[in-house]
């Protein structure tokens, strides 16, 4: 959870740009834990070993539906060595790593573009949106301390309307997938509906929509996250009001994944309603009815479990 500026040297240009500014904290960053420690991938999911979805068809997120998505999108090498930029339609991916895992990343995201944009709506017009693909850890971490994001194992700044991954370690598909969604909802959300808070909710939304099956080729956002729900069901959960005013040090703190799975829960009931909820949240509206919603989301728990 990009200006020119980043086009030529991948790290220096953005140092400088943030010493001009106040010490910056990362609106999204995502800890290790939640990514690795709670993966939760549906039948039929992009994970799935054999690169088909459950209506029979190729996924769109298998080797050759990459290289058919990314056939003619143009790369070049950057002056720091080992740094390339890659074009996608609507995206400009950078990294250091080979160039076939920046066609990848790139065709990865533009099939959640798709979803996301039949998800939540919104105008995409003359956005193009921004991915930073690390090979290496070490200078991973360092750009993420620099970013104010020390023990995120990826994250997205608003301030530079970037995300930002390390590929080190050749992690799965399926991380990879459900990182790159999860981190491309917060680019989303703040580039086309310039929302990055309240907190509860962009992490929900991120979790919501990093949850997802593929059918008939195509991206479906909502499978339920059974990690999350062993979670929820450890202990009893505290009163919705007092959750939805969650500051920063509390969201991300010491009960972070408590705190994940109740907000993609929560997120999970509010896009159950089919009501003009989602959307309100999306324009800057505050929660109505909050005891309400709280019962109903109670009902829903009970259901999905």
């Amino acid at each position: 959870m990009v200006g020119a500026f980043l086009f030529l040297i991948p790290m220096v240009p953005y140092a400088t740009f943030r010493a001009t500014e106040p010490e910056s904290r990362p609106v999204m960053p995502w800890i290790p834990a939640p990514v690795v420690t709670f993966p939760f991938h549906p039948p039929g999911s992009a994970g799935d070993s054999d690169g088909r979805d459950i209506g029979g068809r190729t996924s769109p997120f298998s080797a050759r539906a990459v290289r058919e998505t990314s056939r003619g999108w143009e790369w070049k090498g950057l002056e720091t060595p080992g740094w390339k930029i890659l074009m996608a339609p609507h995206f400009v991916v950078r990294g250091d790593v080979p160039i076939d895992r920046l066609r990848t990343v790139g065709a990865h995201l533009e099939e959640f573009l798709k979803a996301i944009q039949d998800l939540l709506g919104g105008d995409i017009s003359d956005i193009m949106f921004s991915a930073r693909v690390f090979s290496d850890s070490h200078e991973f971490r360092r750009y993420a301390v620099r970013s104010g994001a020390p023990n995120a194992e990826s994250f997205y700044d608003p301030r530079s309307a970037e995300l930002v991954i390390c590929l080190a370690g050749s992690p799965s598909a399926a991380w990879l997938q459900k990182t790159l969604a999860h981190e491309f909802a917060h680019e989303y959300m703040d580039r086309v509906w310039k929302r990055t808070d309240p907190l509860w909710f962009a992490e929900g939304l991120a979790e919501y929509f990093s949850n997802f099956a593929v059918r008939d080729g195509r991206m479906v956002p909502g499978a339920l996250d059974g990690r999350a729900l062993l979670l929820l069901r450890l202990e009893e959960l505290g009163p919705l009001t007092r959750f939805l005013k969650l500051d920063r040090g509390e969201m991300y703190g010491v009960t972070f994944a408590r705190h994940y799975a109740q907000a993609w829960s929560f997120v999970h009931y509010l896009f159950s309603r089919k009501d003009e909820t989602i959307d309100l949240l999306l324009r800057g509206e505050s929660l109505k009815n909050v005891e309400e919603l709280e019962k109903g989301w109670l009902e829903y728990l009970k259901k999905l479990e």
